[in-house]
């Protein structure tokens, strides 16, 4: 569930590399690469869990966005 959400992230911010950004997200070394967007995602799981039912846009605000969008953007860069 957590990777379902994490892309859920992922394509709000660009949708054209999502494969390319799970995967590197998905490498260990890589988890501290996008603290944001992981983070994000496993609060929105456990909502989840507890039939919490919340959109992205409805959780987080535009400062938290950017920040997730600054990580992809740094990530795409290299």
């Amino acid at each position: 569930m957590r990777n379902k959400e994490l892309e859920k992230i992922i394509s709000f911010v660009c949708n054209s590399s999502i494969d390319v950004i799970m995967v590197a997200i998905e490498e260990d070394k890589m988890e501290k690469e996008f603290p944001y967007a992981i983070a994000c995602s496993n609060l929105m799981c456990e909502l989840k869990k507890k039939n919490i039912m919340v959109d992205f846009n409805d959780v987080f605000n535009d400062d938290i966005m950017e920040k997730i969008v600054r990580e992809v953007n740094n990530f795409l860069v290299r």
